[in-house]
């Protein structure tokens, strides 16, 4: 990108990321992320959620967890899509208890208000 003139910024990663996990290339999305990272590109809850959806679509649940745990030890908090994410594919991974318990979660973290725009 950066020999065309064309700099690389959170938007064009998290897009490429995005795509790339969405073609079940997530070993390629991680590399991109610690590419980004190592740029000095911080990444933001788009960024994580579509790598947390990579690893879902995956079955990876550890990295998915592990994913969870680093974008908050860096004050980056999932949003409702982030738990959507999780619930779905908790849910295509027939395991509808755990995916039970993250609903829990976003009702007792009251999620889906705090991801509501506020109109004035």
């Amino acid at each position: 990108m950066d020999e065309r003139g064309c700099e690389a910024n959170l938007v064009i990663y998290s897009t490429i990321i995005d795509c790339l996990c969405k073609d079940t290339l997530v070993v390629d999305a991680m590399n991109l992320f610690s590419e980004m990272i190592s740029r000095g590109i911080a990444p933001n809850v788009v960024t994580y959620t579509s790598l947390i959806q990579g690893v879902c679509d995956i079955g990876q649940w550890q990295e998915a967890t592990r994913l969870l745990n680093e974008m908050a030890s860096i004050n980056i908090y999932p949003n409702i899509v982030t738990y959507n994410v999780l619930v779905d594919g908790l849910c295509k991974d027939e395991k509808v208890v755990e995916a039970n318990s993250v609903v829990e979660i976003m009702i007792r973290k009251d999620i889906e208000r705090m991801s509501l725009p506020t109109i004035h």
